[in-house]
Parts: structure tokens; C-alpha cells; sequence
């Protein structure tokens, strides 16, 4: 399995600079991103910065964008590049989709977890009322370009635990590599960081691939979200995607040994695993208010939700689970 044509997976920015020349680029950066090598290669009218997190993932911070576009004179031909985590990648994504009916766009992402998974796959996207991603679109970007440096120094959960996610959807063996590396005291290994990104962006660019609108296949992805997105809604983002997604895998886990599709065991590794990476395992919420906002998920079809359960390392299945029988 190899990494698609539009991801550029390397540690030097020349390759970016390369990528730039000749575009009308206006960036779009994090308020983390600091850089100097990346903000020297734009004119500094055509940088805007935003919020990092959350709370910054509203339409209004699109429209703010879309006037400062505006103002500075883009038109259909220039190019937006979105510089950050999972949030920035979000938003750039889905204001060249709608500014002047959609412009190009590439993603630069800075934090592990946009690198391995929230700038990979198309999806573009904004919370509306607590909800995620309520509102948003598919659309792929003109490139994606990973540099794991840019991303060293900052917090590794949100990461480490899509990471794991991606790897127990199929891929066993990475899945314990993994472990491995990240409950390794730092500094880790350069190296074994690139080839565990490399692998997880191969694993989820083949499912965005197979099922770029998100119809079939590549609802394995949703390993952890569902509850995880529930636990975000409850604690109104005091639990951070990271964590509530560790928390969610668990639940799902739990989940699948009380359907009889899973061996206690498995529940007890996962959970030593994620405490050895870091992870959180135990959710902070009553059961009954966790139901409840799982019955608003955006994935619900007649009344029912689809879940994601581990019933291996390596190995899921899809099951529905209408809010009673999720009781």
C-alpha cells in the first residue's frame, strides 16, 4: 500500500516552498502555528490567524475568513492553505468550498492528530449548537503536506489515540508497535514516528479511497466517535477529541463483550494499553445522558445508530443500536 499522489510525506520544507511558486497563496494559521519558517514564505497581508481548538469551529469564524479574503482581493484563482491542527484544517477546508462557490486549497497539518487524521480524507466542517461537524462538505484538497517535525513539542494524545484507533481497525502489528512507542519515555524514535504516520495515513487514505463520501467502508473510522462525540457534547469540550475518543473505544469495547462479540480480555488490554500511552480509559458521564446524545448523532438512520465495535486488536464490526438497546 502506498501513500496517494496529494500527500507529501517528508521533513523538508523545501518541497513546500516547491509546491508554492507561482500561486496566490493566502494562509490560514493557528494562533499555535509559530514557525518562522513557514510564516516567511507568505506575504504577512496574507495570513490570517484564528483561534486553535473547538471553539474557533463555528460559521461564524468562516465568515470572518471569507470577509478578510475578500477584503485582501482573492479571487477564483488563489490558492488557501491551511496551517495547524485538526480545526484550522477543518475550516480551510470548508471556506474554499463555499468562497466564491470554491477555491483550491492544501493543508499543512502541525499537530499529530491532524497529520494522521483530521486533514486526511476530504472532510470539511463546522460544530453547530455543541453538535460536531453538523454542517460541512466533502471535498478533497489540491495536496496534503505532512512534515512530523512540525508537530514535535506539542501535545501527542489526540494522535496517539487516532493512531491506535486506525490501527485496531485492521493492522494488529502496527497496533503494538505503537504501544510500544508511545508509552516509550521521550525522546522516541524519530524513525519509528515517521513509518507508525506513514502506516496510518496508508490505512485511512485506502478507506477515503474505497469511500470518499463516507457510505459504506469507511464508517470504520468512526471507531471511538460515536460515544467520544457524546462525551465532547456533554462536557461541552472540557474533554478534549482525543481523550473522549480513547474513552469512546473503550465504551464500544465494552459494548461489543456485552453483545457477546468480544472477549473481557480484550477490554482489560485496551485499557492497559491506553494508560500506558497516556490515554485516559474511563468516561466522566452517567450512561443515560451519554444515550441520549448518542441519539442525535449525525450517523443516525431510522432511529438507530451505527456503531463501531472492536472485537479484536485488528478486527471490528459495524452494529446498529437503536437508543433502548444501546440501554
Amino acid at each position: 500500500m502506498a501513500l496517494p499522489d496529494s500527500i507529501l510525506l517528508s521533513g523538508n520544507l523545501k518541497l513546500l516552498e516547491q509546491r508554492l511558486q507561482g500561486r496566490e497563496v493566502y494562509a490560514v494559521l493557528d494562533d499555535k502555528v509559530k514557525e518562522p519558517r513557514l510564516t516567511g514564505l507568505f506575504r504577512p497581508d496574507h495570513i490570517f490567524r484564528i483561534e486553535a481548538g473547538e471553539a474557533a469551529k463555528r460559521m461564524a469564524t468562516v465568515e470572518a475568513l471569507a470577509a478578510k479574503l475578500l477584503a485582501a482581493g482573492a479571487d477564483r484563482d488563489a490558492l488557501l492553505l491551511g496551517i495547524g491542527g485538526g480545526t484550522t484544517t477543518d475550516l480551510t477546508g470548508l471556506l474554499a468550498a463555499l468562497y466564491q462557490r470554491g477555491v483550491a486549497c492544501a493543508l499543512v497539518p502541525t499537530t499529530l492528530l491532524a497529520q494522521v487524521d483530521a486533514a486526511i480524507g476530504g472532510k470539511n466542517g463546522v460544530n453547530l449548537e455543541g453538535y460536531k461537524n453538523m454542517l460541512g462538505t466533502f471535498r478533497a484538497p489540491e495536496f496534503i503536506y505532512i512534515c512530523p517535525p512540525l508537530a514535535e513539542g506539542a501535545d501527542d494524545r489526540g494522535g496517539i489515540a487516532e493512531m491506535l484507533k486506525t490501527f485496531l481497525l485492521c493492522d494488529a502489528a502496527a497496533y503494538a508497535r505503537a504501544v510500544v512507542h508511545f508509552s516509550a519515555p521521550l525522546p522516541r524514535c524519530a524513525a519509528e514516528r515517521l513509518s507508525l504516520i506513514r502506516r496510518a495515513v496508508e490505512i485511512k487514505s485506502n478507506l477515503v479511497e474505497e469511500d470518499f463520501l463516507d457510505e459504506g467502508p469507511r464508517h470504520l473510522l468512526n471507531l471511538g466517535h460515536t460515544f467520544g462525540h457524546a462525551i465532547e457534547k456533554c462536557t461541552q469540550g472540557a474533554v478534549t477529541h482525543g481523550d473522549a475518543v480513547a474513552m469512546g473505544i473503550i465504551l464500544a469495547a465494552e459494548t461489543a463483550v456485552r453483545l457477546g462479540e468480544a472477549e473481557p480480555a480484550l477490554v482489560e488490554r485496551l485499557k492497559r494499553d491506553f494508560t500506558a500511552c497516556g490515554l485516559p480509559t474511563e468516561s466522566p458521564l452517567p450512561r443515560e445522558a451519554l444515550i441520549e446524545a448518542v441519539a442525535k448523532d449525525k450517523k443516525s438512520r431510522e432511529g438507530a445508530v451505527r456503531f463501531v465495535l472492536p472485537v479484536a486488536i485488528g478486527r471490528v464490526m459495524v452494529q446498529p443500536l437503536k437508543p433502548e438497546e444501546l440501554r
